[in-house]
């Protein structure tokens, strides 16, 4: 009788485990494949903008450590390896005057600030402009402005 207690512990136990984890895929949506491929990639378009701006973020805060060659190279990273691969969505959603202003303000404007060490203000009041331009993108690629 013994023996057939254990077992039955066992099988419960494995069935439980099973059961846990069925239903913490059907949570997390697993097992979706369907979903339409537009909304994958507007998903990416908002990772590379997020990105960004926390990068911008980033910079704020290397400037004000006086790491300006640091602060310099978050502004390149969040221009060339997150904003540059949202620039055609942009274009394609007619916001080619819109995208070239924001890819100014990141790849010109900001960087000239941080190579001049301007006031760290006026450097918060660029980024802080520029994020709002970004929360303004992403709106645009998740097609709800």
């Amino acid at each position: 009788m013994k023996k057939v207690n254990i077992n039955l512990r066992w099988i419960i136990l494995i069935a439980a485990i099973l059961l846990s984890a069925s239903f913490s895929e059907l949570k997390l949506g697993f097992g979706q494949e369907n979903e339409p491929a537009q909304n994958g990639e507007s998903n990416e378009f908002v990772e590379y903008l997020e990105n960004a701006r926390n990068l911008l973020n980033q910079t704020s805060v290397e400037f004000k450590n006086s790491n300006y060659t640091g602060a310099e190279e978050l502004t390149n990273t969040a221009y060339l390896d997150n904003f540059e691969h949202v620039e055609h969505e942009l274009e394609e959603r007619g916001s080619h005057e819109f995208m070239e202003e924001l890819e100014h303000m990141m790849r010109e404007e900001l960087r000239d600030l941080i190579q001049d060490k301007v006031d760290q203000t006026e450097l918060d009041m660029h980024i802080n402009a520029t994020d709002a331009k970004l929360v303004e993108a992403i709106d645009l690629v998740k097609g709800t402005e």
